[in-house]
C-alpha cells in the first residue's frame, strides 16, 4: 500500500492541471477577442459610393494597409504557435489523466475515501473532457478564422495591386495631358503669329482699298466727263445728220428746179461733201469724237492698224474708242 501522501500529491497535481487548463482557456478567449478586433479593423476600409477606395487618401491608406497586413501575418504566426502549444498542453493533460487513472487504480485507501477520490476524479475527468471538447471547437473556430484572415489578406493584396495599376494609369494619363497641353500651347502661339500676320495683311488690304476707292473716284469723275463729252458728240452728230438731211433736201429741190448743167454741178458738189476727204472714194460713215471730223471706215481702220492715230485734218490724237459710226 502507498502512503496517504501519494493521494494528496495526486490531488495537488490535478488541481494544478485544472488551473493550467483554465489559464489556457482564458488565453484562448483573449486570442479570440484579438482576432475579432483584427477582423473589425480589416473590414473597416474607407470606400466611396462606388465601392472603391477614395483616391485623395489612397497613398496613406495603402501604407496603412501594408503595415496592417504585416501585423496580421505576425499575429497569425503567433496564433498558430499558440494553437500548437495548446495542443501540446492538451496532450500533456491527457497524459496526466492517464497517470491519474493509474494512480487511482493503485490506491489502497479505505473504500469510502477511495470512492470519494474516484468520484472527484471522474467529475474532474468529465469536466476536462468537456473542456477538451470545447478547446477542440475553439481550435476549429480559430483555424477557420485563420483561413478567413488569409482570404482577407489575399483580397487586400489584390486591392493593393489594383490601386498600383490605377496609379500607373493616372501617371500615363498625366503625361499624355502634359503633351497635349504643350501641343495646344504651340498651336496657340502659331495662331497668334498667324493673327498678327492677318492683321498686317488686313492693314495692307485696307490701304489698298483706300487707294482703289481713290482710283474709283477718279475713274468716276473721268467717266462723268466722258459721258458729258459723249452727250456733246451725240448732239453734234444729230446736228450733222440734220445738216445732211437739209443738204439732201436742197439737192432734191435743186434737181427739180435747176437746169441740166447747174444740177450736175450741184450734185457733184454734194457728192464731194459726202465723200471722204482722205481717199475721195468712199462716203463718210464714221466720226472722230475728239474733233468731230468725219471720214470713211476704211481710212480710220487703216490709221488704227498702222498706229497713225491722228486726225488727217487737224492731227488730233484719237483712240479706237473715240470712233463712232454715223447714219446719213
Amino acid at each position: 500500500m502507498k502512503s496517504p501522501a501519494q493521494p494528496a500529491a495526486g490531488e495537488s497535481e490535478t488541481a494544478r492541471k485544472v488551473v493550467e487548463l483554465q489559464s489556457a482557456r482564458e488565453e484562448v478567449d483573449r486570442l479570440q477577442q484579438r482576432i475579432k478586433k483584427y477582423e473589425d479593423i480589416l473590414g473597416g476600409a474607407v470606400v466611396d459610393e462606388h465601392g472603391s477606395i477614395s483616391e485623395d487618401a489612397k497613398t496613406n491608406e495603402l501604407a496603412a494597409k501594408q503595415k496592417r497586413v504585416d501585423e496580421l501575418v505576425l499575429e497569425r504566426d503567433g496564433l498558430e504557435r499558440t494553437s500548437a502549444m495548446m495542443e501540446r498542453e492538451l496532450q500533456t493533460i491527457c497524459d496526466s489523466f492517464a497517470k491519474l487513472e493509474e494512480q487511482n487504480t493503485s490506491k489502497v485507501w479505505d473504500l469510502s475515501a477511495k470512492e470519494q477520490a474516484v468520484g472527484r476524479v471522474v467529475a474532474e475527468k468529465c469536466k476536462y473532457e468537456e473542456k477538451f471538447i470545447g478547446l477542440n471547437k475553439e481550435r476549429e473556430a480559430q483555424r477557420m478564422a485563420n483561413q478567413a484572415l488569409r482570404n482577407q489578406n489575399a483580397k487586400q493584396l489584390e486591392h493593393i495591386k489594383a490601386i498600383e495599376e490605377r496609379d500607373r494609369a493616372l501617371a500615363q494619363q498625366l503625361s499624355l495631358v502634359g503633351g497635349e497641353a504643350e501641343k495646344a500651347t504651340q498651336a496657340w502661339q502659331a495662331t497668334q503669329t498667324q493673327l498678327q500676320e492677318a492683321q498686317q495683311r488686313s492693314q495692307e488690304l485696307e490701304d489698298q482699298a483706300r487707294a482703289l476707292e481713290e482710283q474709283v473716284r477718279i475713274a468716276t469723275q473721268a467717266l462723268n466727263e466722258r459721258t458729258e463729252s459723249l452727250g456733246a458728240v451725240e448732239h453734234d452728230r444729230r446736228r450733222v445728220q440734220e445738216a445732211l438731211d437739209a443738204a439732201n433736201r436742197q439737192l432734191g429741190e435743186a434737181e427739180k428746179t435747176a437746169d441740166q448743167t447747174g444740177l450736175a454741178k450741184l450734185c457733184a458738189d454734194y457728192k464731194t461733201l459726202l465723200k471722204c476727204t482722205t481717199c475721195q472714194t468712199n462716203f463718210k460713215s464714221h466720226v472722230l469724237l475728239r474733233c468731230m471730223h468725219v471720214f470713211c471706215k476704211q481710212c480710220i481702220d487703216s490709221r488704227i492698224e498702222t498706229r497713225q492715230r491722228k486726225c488727217p485734218t487737224c492731227s488730233e490724237p484719237f483712240g479706237a474708242k473715240d470712233v463712232r459710226q454715223i447714219y446719213l
